[in-house]
């Protein structure tokens, strides 16, 4: 498959609106724009990119990245969304194993309440747990992003330096990346592990 395009978006504070740089591959210059919420800043800049390029919108298959034009809020929002991305992985990891946990107990006779009380949960969470065991739910196949996160969960489950290790994983997939993408590509992450939550709340 081949690389997509990437367009970046850079966007700065003009009163109460966000006034946006967009630059990429077929725009001679960067060119300039405004949207009153960034949420409506992907869809801007990809009709400003078909314009420019006199294309139809389904000709344009490409990627836009967003960050802002205050350094010092990049590197605040960048230390947030990986602290958040952390204790995701970490929330994940000890729910799943809970499950197991929970799991084994029951095979060993312990009735609902006595599990309950060992963990520090409710029966009723635990008849939860044990009724997703018995229908066998099983994740959807995943991507090789989604396999590298499941590795990591792995990892986790051996050392008690989270934050190190977690910070090692950020900077091995972003490698290579230019350091307007390193925003978009934690958002991209933490929308993953709460896809993969929900996808397994959903199959339950």
């Amino acid at each position: 498959m081949s690389k997509r395009d990437t367009y970046t978006i850079t966007a700065s504070r003009s009163d109460d609106w966000w006034a946006l740089t967009v630059s990429g591959p077929g725009l001679k210059r960067s060119f300039h724009t405004q949207v009153k919420r960034l949420e409506q800043a992907e869809d801007m800049a990809r009709d400003l990119v078909v314009t420019m390029l006199n294309a139809d919108v389904s000709e344009v298959d490409a990627e836009f990245d967003l960050t802002v034009a205050d350094d010092e809020v990049a590197t605040e929002l960048e230390a947030t969304l990986m602290t958040r991305l952390a204790a995701t992985v970490v929330r994940q990891k000890a729910a799943e194993a809970t499950h197991a946990t929970v799991a084994d107990l029951a095979r060993r006779g312990y009735v609902h309440r006595d599990i309950g009380y060992l963990l520090g949960m409710s029966h009723q969470a635990v008849g939860k747990l044990l009724n997703e065991e018995e229908k066998g739910t099983t994740a959807s196949a995943e991507d090789a992003s989604t396999r590298s996160l499941r590795e990591l969960l792995d990892r986790l489950h051996t050392t008690g330096d989270t934050e190190a290790l977690f910070k090692s994983y950020l900077l091995e997939v972003s490698a290579g990346d230019p350091p307007d993408r390193k925003l978009n590509r934690l958002r991209a992450l933490g929308e993953q592990l709460r896809h993969g939550a929900r996808r397994r709340l959903t199959d339950a």
